[in-house]
């Protein structure tokens, strides 16, 4: 099993990052959260079938044909529903900080442990150019922090 270097790894991230989100970002109209989560979802992707990519494939096209497969599958799941900003009445009752509830409010998160919310904290409160140094605080490699925050996503997925 070859497992690629934690530089390697760093070095695809910094360089197809904010290209492929981007890609993502106007394949699903503008919607920033849905972006990410399948820009993460490529990269998880990628990183898993690493070792069974020839060396010779063009990893940009690779990505891109990934990032359409995983767009699809985002779209098939979630099916867009346009809806104003002034016809939804919940819009207005989202706090202006992004921090998670407090304890004393149910959560879905309440399932999380608290090493599992301090890493989504640390994910959804950085940038993509922030998330480096946040992983290395946390012990955790670029991909690792992906993997791991992909994972504590379909805990909260199952668990609806």
């Amino acid at each position: 099993m070859t497992l690629i270097e934690q530089e390697a790894c760093n070095k695809i991230i910094q360089t197809y990052y904010k290209e492929i989100y981007s890609y993502c970002f106007v394949k699903l109209n503008y919607r920033h959260h849905s972006a990410e989560d399948c820009t993460q979802d490529v990269f998880v992707i990628f990183f898993q079938k690493y070792e069974k990519l020839d060396t010779t494939d063009n990893i940009r096209l690779w990505l891109y044909r990934t990032a359409d497969n995983v767009i699809k599958a985002h779209l098939r799941k979630n099916p867009t529903t346009d809806v104003s900003i002034e016809d939804n009445p919940e819009v207005m009752d989202i706090p202006a900080e992004s921090s998670f509830p407090d304890d004393s409010a149910d959560s879905q998160l309440d399932i999380l442990t608290d090493e599992e919310r301090k890493l989504l904290e640390a994910y959804y409160d950085t940038d993509y150019g922030q998330r480096s140094a946040a992983a290395k605080k946390m012990g955790l490699s670029l991909a690792a922090m992906y993997q791991r925050v992909h994972k504590i996503k379909n805990k909260l997925r199952r668990n609806r």
